[in-house]
């Protein structure tokens, strides 16, 4: 079994912890500064990330540009259900949104908008797999397992204007 890393990443606003191994990316954690978890002792251990340009697409998308790299995610441990719901997420592009209903409905169950949700709320690798493009019923912020403010900045960052 490959052994499990961290590596942190400095973005403008906080850090991304991503939790890797040879075959891929586990999970991203996205963290404020100030958090006991982001700190250089949480990542004392001197890894390398075995793609480099991730750094640099991570840091530049915290200042508007997109990811366009196309990186190895570990996407064991997830149900079908889950797994197709990632997948279609994966798919909004760069700056734009679907609400949970119409992910759904691209799913071929209209009616599982709630599911959907529960689905989006495994996803371990956030701003890979932009959750955070899935908004409520007229673009309502809801539902970002790090938190609605990210949600937001992420949405700002790709140029939506977010509303209540």
């Amino acid at each position: 079994m490959p052994e499990w890393k961290h590596y942190l990443i400095e973005i403008s606003s906080g850090f991304v912890n991503v939790h890797f191994n040879d075959e891929g990316i586990f999970s991203l954690s996205l963290m404020r500064k100030g958090s006991i978890l982001a700190t250089p002792a949480a990542a004392a251990e001197e890894v390398e990330l075995p793609w480099p340009e991730l750094e640099q697409e991570m840091r530049g998308y915290f200042y508007g540009r997109p990811i366009t790299g196309n990186y190895p995610l570990i996407m064991s441990g997830y149900s079908p259900w889950t797994l197709k719901i990632l997948q279609l997420t994966k798919e909004i592009p760069y700056g734009q949104t679907l609400t949970y209903k119409q992910l759904a409905e691209k799913a071929g169950a209209p009616p599982a908008a709630r599911a959907v949700g529960q689905a989006l709320a495994r996803n371990r690798t956030p701003v890979l797999v932009p959750c955070h493009r899935v908004v409520g019923q007229k673009g309502k912020l809801v539902g970002f397992t790090p938190g609605i403010d990210w949600k937001e900045e992420l949405l700002e960052l790709e140029g939506f204007a977010c509303r209540e």
